[in-house]
């Protein structure tokens, strides 16, 4: 059954982003997409910053520009996903499958990716900022 958080975030980025500012302004909020089922999902913009995907499905979504600085994507599948210009600072990706991932301009600085990573797996490119 799909989390509250996990519900709205489907509605579109819109609609979450509204969601998130209002629960931030409430307190501290840590999104929860724990085996979120979001394949090919429109989350262009989103902001999921320290949002928990772990064990998330994300194969072929739309997350350009999205905010998912010091997001937790253990485990996640993020296949062929579209993460151009994203935010991926300080994010958790050991375990993540990345394979054919778009990762162009994307900011991975202080990203913890999975030892056996190789950027031969994903799309990037001269703007993409490794860690």
């Amino acid at each position: 059954m799909p989390t509250e958080d996990e519900t709205v975030l489907l509605q579109g980025p819109a609609r979450w982003n509204e969601h998130a500012r209002r629960r931030r302004a409430q307190g501290p909020f840590r999104p929860d997409l724990r085996k979120a089922r979001l394949h090919g999902a429109d989350l262009q913009g989103a902001e999921l910053a320290d949002a928990d995907f772990t064990d998330a499905v994300l194969t072929e979504s739309y997350l350009m520009s999205a905010d998912l600085r010091g997001a937790n994507l253990e485990g996640a599948d993020l296949c062929e996903a579209y993460l151009i210009l994203a935010e991926l600072n300080d994010c958790r990706l050991v375990g993540a499958n990345l394979d054919g991932a778009d990762l162009s301009g994307a900011d991975l600085t202080g990203a913890v990716l999975d030892p056996g990573f190789r950027r031969t797996a994903v799309i990037s490119d001269y703007l993409t900022i490794w860690p």
